[in-house]
């Protein structure tokens, strides 16, 4: 994997793609997060108000995203397994993430029942739309990289010559 093209350079910023798309994520799955009575049961065993989590929440998320763009490098981009390795990555996260971490440091329980099953089905969620949506806002940066880059106009005006 490690062959000539095959690791992402800076230049085409996967990690902010990640960002991004991790972020996106983490927004799109907080209906998830706040239906089950997840945010509200973690803001409960740490004294916090709900929004406070659901903003570490997106901010975790955010992270996690620049992880996935590190880790998996191109083969997040592949159009056909980009899901199933985000859905992978997402189960990872729930099984090392920071609720389970909080869990294990504090020595109790945040949440059981619903507000568990609703961590699971968040972490899924942000997991499966991160490897989803992180190809498209991967292709938008690389076009936005080349349109700003300054060998770009003077290679297209000798296409144009």
């Amino acid at each position: 994997m490690r062959a000539h093209g095959q690791v992402p350079g800076p230049g085409e910023r996967p990690r902010l793609a990640g960002a991004l798309a991790g972020a996106v994520a983490g927004l799109i799955s907080l209906p998830v997060l706040s239906a089950s009575g997840a945010a509200s049961g973690i803001a409960a065993g740490l004294g916090t108000a709900s929004w406070t989590i659901q903003v570490l929440y997106c901010l975790a998320a955010m992270l996690a995203g620049v992880v996935y763009a590190t880790v998996f490098g191109r083969a997040a981009n592949d159009r056909r397994g980009g899901w199933l390795f985000g859905a992978a990555y997402g189960f990872l996260l729930w099984m090392l993430g920071p609720v389970t971490l909080l869990q294990a440091l504090l020595q109790r329980q945040l949440v059981v029942g619903t507000a568990a099953m609703g961590v699971l089905g968040a972490s899924l969620a942000s997991g499966l739309l991160l490897g989803v949506l992180f190809r498209p806002i991967h292709v938008l940066l690389r076009q936005q990289l080349a349109t700003r880059s300054p060998g770009s106009a003077h290679r297209e005006r000798q296409v144009e010559a």
